[in-house]
């Protein structure tokens, strides 16, 4: 595409967002910034104020107008992702925030692409075991499953973007901020688990974030306005033993020596097990077991799309356990 587009780019200042702006390339698109009255250190021009969960972002008619009249696309990263909470928490900003970015598109004659979650692969009406209310995640991903129908209803050109866990920058590490991963790595890392609960056969399927970005931006540059696509490494991603060693050798370049915690069968663990540990305890030994759930309920492997992305988007090859070291390397001389 000759012409240089002009991008909207909400939750610009969240992980996705600001790793898209760090992947931008001189002659790519122009990026609008837009989040909530938060810095974000990579953008290029003044972020503007949007409330997702306002009606016209917050913004007045004209103003609303003016923007929708600049932009040509926009990509819709804003969300809330953190997981445990009550269902009408996520509503305000993923469900209706989402419909939001709806008829702004539809005002400025755009494409969205939306960043969703790998996750709703556990929602599918043929998946092999049906996910667990009480599931940390449900409520999370029920709300980007709800976000993907206003989409698909809207009739708007548009592509989703499935991503897995994200961890850092595939060769620096590099990361705005720690998200799930690193927590409970660094846990593990530090000798805390007294076993770790998963499903057999389940992988540990973690994606470096700027192959998100590049596929994002690339999609842009080619102008497409349809799609879904599972950013994951499905079959190719580690097992549970090999993401267990790679703490190990963490440790050891840490100078502490880790021994392996003892993986137990979900499906086998007597729930009491779990509730007479110490509450920090409990609680990370819970979202570990209700993640390995969700990816049970997925097949046991994530659905990928990680072919399409590399032929069509140029994606390079990252070995993932590679990135999930470098991840560790940053986290650990960063985030504390």
């Amino acid at each position: 595409m000759s012409a240089r587009r002009t991008v909207l780019l909400t939750g610009a200042s969240g992980v996705v967002g600001r790793s898209i702006l760090r992947e931008r390339t001189p002659d790519g698109p122009r990026i609008i910034p837009a989040a909530h009255h938060t810095p974000i250190p990579e953008a290029e021009e003044p972020p503007v104020a949007l409330d997702l969960t306002a009606e016209r972002f917050g913004l007045d008619a004209d103003s609303h107008a003016a923007l929708a009249a600049e932009v040509d696309v926009v990509i819709h990263s804003a969300g809330l992702t953190e997981w445990g909470l009550p269902a009408e928490r996520y509503e305000p900003i993923n469900v209706e925030g989402t419909r939001r970015v709806v008829e702004f598109a539809e005002q400025a004659g755009a494409t969205v692409h939306f960043m969703s979650t790998a996750f709703v692969a556990a929602l599918a009406q043929d998946a092999p075991v049906p996910l667990g209310q009480e599931n940390v995640c449900t409520h999370y991903i029920r709300s980007k499953q709800r976000a993907e129908w206003i989409l698909r209803d809207s009739g708007l050109p548009h592509t989703v973007f499935r991503p897995t866990n994200l961890i850092g920058e595939s060769t620096s590490g590099w990361t705005s901020q720690g998200q799930i991963v690193q927590l409970m790595s660094d846990w593990i890392g530090r000798g805390r688990a007294p076993f770790v609960p998963a499903h057999p056969g389940i992988r540990m399927d973690f994606l470096p974030q700027d192959l998100l970005s590049k596929a994002v931006l690339r999609a842009i540059e080619l102008g497409d306005d349809q799609g879904e696509f599972w950013a994951t490494y499905g079959e190719e991603a580690m097992d549970i033993e090999t993401c267990l060693q790679l703490l190990v050798k963490h440790a050891a370049g840490r100078g502490r020596s880790l021994t392996p915690p003892p993986v137990v069968n979900a499906d086998e663990l007597d729930p009491d097990t779990i509730a007479r540990t110490p509450p920090m305890t409990r609680s990370y030994l819970s979202v570990l077991r209700d993640v390995s759930e969700v990816t049970r309920c997925s097949g046991g492997v994530l659905p990928t799309s990680m072919p399409e992305l590399r032929e069509r988007y140029g994606i390079p090859r990252v070995d993932d356990t590679a990135a999930y070291l470098a991840g560790l390397e940053y986290a650990a001389d960063h985030l504390g």
